[in-house]
């Protein structure tokens, strides 16, 4: 996406990040630009390309406000519990910023976007990151749900052998409830 950057894009970043926690705090146009003055830029921007990176800045916190909403109704779909909520959030997030990048048809100006060879390598890298990601989160998720029903089913072993020794039950009878309701069974010995 080839274009060429604002005059505030040109400015060091200590300004931006003056003039970003500057509008943070509330202040108008003409008090960022006062400051500006103080501060004594070399460069100091119009009032109307402040405007349009103040609106810019909005519009994207915004964009990021509602993919943190979404992001957070999809994790709650897949459930309160789940042990990382915030992989799958980042996941979700990154999948929406690069739709939004991807399905941009014109700039701000209504020039058309186009990608630069090393722009759309960057996103196809990113996608395959996130794919990795998504299958990694599926990994280690079944992992750790076969660990936990590993660690119940140990528990009801030793759940039922206790009651059934303390109701009397022979052996016999307690491995068959074992079988029947765990699916364990008695390992054959050893010949």
């Amino acid at each position: 996406m080839s274009k060429r950057p604002s005059s505030i894009d040109r400015m060091p970043p200590e300004v931006r990040d003056w003039i970003g926690r500057l509008r943070d705090q509330g202040r108008t146009l003409d008090e960022i630009i006062a400051k500006l003055r103080e501060l004594d830029i070399d460069a100091l921007p119009s009032r109307s390309a402040l405007h349009r990176h103040l609106q810019k800045a909005e519009e994207v916190a915004e964009r990021i406000r509602k993919s943190r909403a979404v992001a957070d109704v999809i994790v709650r779909r897949l459930g309160e519990s789940d042990p990382d909520k915030t992989t799958r959030m980042n996941i979700e997030l990154m999948h929406n910023v690069l739709f939004e990048i991807a399905s941009r048809t014109s700039d701000e100006d209504g020039e058309p976007v186009t990608f630069e060879p090393m722009e759309a390598m960057l996103l196809a890298k990113a996608l395959d990151h996130l794919g990795k990601a998504a299958k990694d989160d599926v990994s280690r998720t079944v992992v750790i749900e076969k660990r936990a029903a590993d660690r119940a089913r140990a528990e009801a072993v030793k759940a039922i052998d206790a009651v059934g020794d303390e109701k009397g039950l022979s052996a016999d009878t307690i491995e068959q409830i074992k079988a029947k309701i765990l699916g364990v069974t008695k390992p054959e010995p050893k010949p």
